[in-house]
């Protein structure tokens, strides 16, 4: 907690720095703070909670909040990255910058091992997978529920957060239409440091020369493509397609007679980024209504890969009569993602880095394509760009969010209200990868068409029944409902092989000459749900929070299918004591607790219960297709359970200060997880309620008005830190092996969830290394190779050394955020980041291991590789045909802190004078720069957050710049 501490320091240091201001505002400003009757509190400012609104000053839980202001000028094609550096506690993470590709999103840590981090969606009271049919530009704000006070109503799911997200609404007056456009320019962050032609060359050169040197006495490094083509009895030393590359070298390297490729270069490619939206919004008492329509394009960074998305959203309220009200919201919206798989083991990005920077000249950028043969010195991988510009896979999603409402006021105070929502998702994927070898194949010969198909449906009912009252000093407000949701989702994925060409590039039956895949899947589960929740408080001044839900699920054992969730939580305003009351220099002194528990459910369907595969069975000899035992039942799997305390304090001065501390205890009980159990049952694993994982943070938000006269300076900073660790595992705590193979990460009691288990390497070993016996070494360890640390000083490396080292979770992360205005100009600037955590780069070690060869490119620290005692290079970098390849070790383990200036806006807002001679209003033009500046120490990927939740990277796409301009009005 020393730098939280520190932290709380460093805070109160800028509250001291804004007292300071506070001598120099003006007379008119220190008159209007000395009159007690210009007091005004924050309390009226309205937040959304779970089945409802509350006012800020009233509420007993920890809400964090996100206004559209924050945001409407950044080239954002989702609305969860909105949430990026806005709110301590809430960690975001771009693990891929693929167009249209959904942020992980973590509320106050990771608490579950085999079951789902990440937080509820609920758009106007729907809850939702993601946020991805939402246009950014229809949204009002965006709150998130962190405590159990404020999720226990979302009781199964409330246990990693909530996020919820409120529409634009109309309202009464004459139709106002908004138009708002930008287009931008996005570029690659930064590129990697992979070996250049003339690095490669060398050393590709070294090992050749090596296998020379030893193939025979007299042999030496110097000798000609002639001396060793005559060696092998080579009949035309000029036929580069005969040498036998293992032993000689290309005479062309470093000449004009190759081509010399930078793919990054080729790979990646400045990109447009563009967004259109117009809406209408108006009505009168009676009906109210919000009509929109947006177009988002973005092309992706990689060749032929890109994102883009139609929204319509309409959202009616009708008051039917003094006690009856209703609405209806409608958003459809239609996708299309397109592009090669780019991310990941074995696919384009990884492909392409590790290529060869050296081709024939009449091949270039397509070697091994088409007609074209490989390079003679280089692997077999196709050409990644020529993939790219002839592959197919395009992903179609039709979405439509739908609810209708209902409400009816029985009597003043009471309320009933009925609702109903669905989500209908139509996705289909069709992919074609034609016959790239044209060598030994015709078109269509060995061509692959697929087609998958996924129907998803949730339907949602609720019921809910509304009280207030207030008496006196006393005030009241109760909710009591039950809701059943219903989710079904079907999925058909056919794959066939062999076509008559490649001209038509799309999926038929018929035509192919073998059918690979053909699969059809369906599964449904429900969850019914009763809940209530009773709101006190005295005075404005004494709060209280009681909350209760019951729900049932279809995913868990016949045995506990239902749980209960309970959470209440105390609020104390300090400054409406007489004794502060007067007190002009306070606006806000409250103290908050909270305690709850939720669940969570959040597994894939039926693995509480026993299912069959396809299998084959022998009858006198002869197969027949049948069903085998596939997973083990368990009756008694039950509710991942969350138990959290959350102490709160708020402080408020001169009414331009605000600050915010949160204290948080987290703990999750029965972790559903899915363990290995004895092979003697005839299955490998079983999904069991094992272990219990804690979560200990301090959050940390001020948000200060600077300056306050013509010239305008306001500022908002939180950080968050967050100690995760793993307390229990079975009866036995035995550990479990995750990440790459197993082999990198460990989940161990005592210790953060995937810690990272590594070989620790400690340098290079020289010749007098390898001959001492006092260091200890790997079997057949030879000069040049990886040293690594005798973790148990038995003087030898083996597995007894690996150990944890660090885990993927940050010591801290924050957000901090300027923003400045006079007259008409207005200027925005964002920075983000963290410190602390590890990111573990597979890309980097996929391509940078040393015994690889050298038909591949490797990362640009082989420049400086060990090369000789007397020529040890970086003192890191081992010899290029040693004998540690194998080893998962700390060379690809980073420091994952980074800081990150996020996004630059500069704004002009035009004289109404002038615009309304224009027959518009509200004219803006600005410009936004985003991902402009980012300083971190990782090294073996494009990006320190592009990691999977165990903090390894296997070549994330990377994220873009952004250069844009853009405009907004109203007429």
């Amino acid at each position: 907690m020393k730098k939280s501490i520190v932290a709380l320091g460093i805070l109160f240091s800028t509250t001291g720095f804004i007292f300071a201001q506070e001598k120099q505002t003006t007379n008119s400003v220190k008159d209007s703070l000395s009159n007690p009757n210009n007091k005004t509190k924050d309390i009226e400012e309205v937040v959304v909670i779970a089945y409802g609104t509350q006012k800020k000053g009233e509420v007993t839980g920890s809400v964090g909040r996100v206004n559209a202001e924050t945001f409407k000028d950044r080239p954002i094609a989702r609305v969860d990255q909105a949430l990026t550096g806005q709110i301590a506690g809430v960690k975001t993470r771009s693990t891929t910058g693929k167009p249209g590709e959904a942020l992980e999103v973590r509320v106050r840590g990771s608490a579950s091992i085999s079951a789902s981090n990440s937080p509820v969606y609920v758009v106007d009271g729907m809850v939702v997978d993601d946020l991805g049919n939402v246009s950014p530009d229809d949204v009002q704000s965006i709150e998130v529920l962190k405590d159990a006070a404020s999720t226990a109503m979302y009781g199964s799911r409330g246990s990693n957060g909530v996020v919820i997200v409120t529409t634009k609404k109309g309202n009464s007056g004459k139709p106002t239409f908004s138009f708002s456009q930008y287009y931008g320019v996005q570029t690659i962050e930064k590129k990697l440091d992979i070996m250049t032609s003339a690095e490669w060359i060398d050393y590709a050169s070294e090992s050749i020369n090596k296998r020379w040197v030893a193939l025979a006495p007299g042999n030496l490094a110097s000798d000609s493509y002639a001396k060793r083509a005559s060696y092998f009895n080579l009949a035309n030393n000029t036929d580069y397609n005969l040498a036998n590359v293992n032993f000689m070298v290309d005479p062309r390297w470093g000449t004009n007679q190759v081509a010399n490729i930078d793919w990054q270069d080729a790979f990646y490619r400045p990109a447009a980024i563009q967004n259109y939206q117009l809406s209408v919004r108006g009505g009168n008492k009676n009906v109210k209504y919000a009509i929109s329509g947006a177009y988002f394009d973005q092309e992706g960074l990689a060749l032929n890969t890109g994102f883009n998305r139609f929204n319509l959203s309409a959202v009616i309220d009708v008051n039917i009569s003094d006690k009856w009200k209703a609405g209806i919201s409608l958003r459809p919206s239609y996708s299309k993602s397109y592009g090669a798989a780019v991310d990941g083991k074995d696919n384009e990005a990884h492909k392409m880095l590790s290529m060869v920077p050296v081709a024939e000249l009449s091949a270039g950028l397509y070697t091994n394509f088409w007609k074209n043969n490989r390079y003679r010195w280089a692997g077999s991988t196709v050409s990644p760009i020529g993939t790219l510009e002839n592959t197919t896979n395009d992903t179609n999603e039709f979405r439509l969010l739908s609810s209708l409402y209902m409400s009816y006021d029985i009597m003043p105070g009471l309320n009933f209200k009925i609702s109903g929502g669905a989500t209908n998702n139509y996705n289909i994927n069709t992919g074609y990868i034609p016959t790239f070898n044209l060598l030994t194949n015709i078109p269509g010969q060995v061509s692959t068409a697929s087609r998958k198909t996924v129907n998803y449906n949730r339907y949602l009912g609720e019921a809910l029944l509304n009280y207030k009252k207030t008496l006196g000093d006393h005030s009241i407000a109760a909710i009591a409902g039950y809701s059943t949701e219903y989710y079904r989702t079907t999925n058909q994925y056919n794959r066939n092989r062999g076509f008559p060409n490649d001209d038509l590039k799309t999926f038929n039956f018929n035509q192919s000459t073998s059918v690979l895949n053909s699969e059809y899947t369906a599964s449904a589960w429900m969850l019914i749900s009763y809940f209530g929740r009773v709101n006190y408080d005295y005075k404005k001044k004494y709060m209280l929070s009681a909350s209760i839900r019951r729900d049932g699920s279809s995913r868990f054992g016949w045995n506990n299918l239902w749980g209960t969730f309970a959470a209440f939580g105390g609020a104390w305003k300090i400054d409406e004591e007489e004794f502060l009351k007067d007190k002009t220099w306070l606006s806000n002194l409250k103290l908050r607790y909270s305690w709850g528990e939720n669940g969570n459910n959040s597994i894939g369907d039926y693995r509480a219960f026993g299912t069959l595969t396809g299998g084959n069975y022998s009858f006198g000899g002869t197969l027949s297709n049948g069903l085998v035992p596939n997973t083990i039942r368990n009756n008694d799997l039950t509710w991942e359970k969350t138990r959290s305390s959350d102490f709160g304090f708020e402080l408020g001065l001169f009414k331009r200060i605000d600050f915010t501390a949160d204290y948080y205890i987290k703990k999750t009980n029965d972790l559903l997880l899915q363990q290995p159990i004895p092979f003697l049952s005839g299955y490998a694993t079983m999904w069991k309620n094992v272990g219990s994982i804690e979560n200990r943070g301090l959050e940390l938000d001020l948000a200060t008005k600077n300056l306050t006269g013509a010239f305008k300076w306001n500022t908002s900073a939180n950080i968050a830190f967050n100690n995760n660790e793993v307390v229990q595992l079975g009866s036995e705590n035995a550990p479990i092996y995750t990440g790459f193979s197993n082999s990198t990460n460990i989940i161990q009691v005592g210790q953060a969830l995937n810690s990272f288990y590594l070989y620790e390497a400690i340098g290079v070993l020289s010749s007098s290394d390898i001959a001492n016996t006092g260091i200890a070494k790997t079997s057949g360890a030879i000069a040049g190779d990886v040293r690594y640390k005798d973790v148990n000083g038995d003087g030898i490396i083996n597995e007894n050394d690996r150990y944890i080292i660090g885990s993927p979770t940050p010591d801290y992360y924050w957000g901090f955020t300027n923003t400045f205005s006079y007259k008409n100009f207005d200027l925005s600037v964002f920075f983000q980041g963290q410190k602390g955590g590890y990111s573990y780069a597979l890309l980097g070690r996929a391509i940078d291991r040393p015994g690889m060869g050298t038909t591949t490119n490797v990362m640009g620290n082989w420049a400086n590789r060990w090369r000789s005692d007397a020529e040890p290079g970086d003192g890191k970098t081992p010899r290029l045909d040693g004998t540690t390849g194998s080893l998962l070790d700390t060379r690809w383990l980073y420091d994952a802190t980074y800081i990150q200036l996020k996004n630059v806006t500069l704004g002009y807002n035009f004289d109404q004078e002038l615009v309304s001679k224009l027959k518009i209003s509200n004219l803006r033009l600005y410009v936004s720069l985003e991902n402009v500046w980012r300083k971190d120490n990782y090294y073996g990927g494009y990006n320190p957050e592009s990691v999977q939740s165990d903090g390894t990277d296997y070549g994330a796409y990377p994220n873009a710049k952004v250069y844009m301009m853009g405009l907004n009005f109203n007429f």
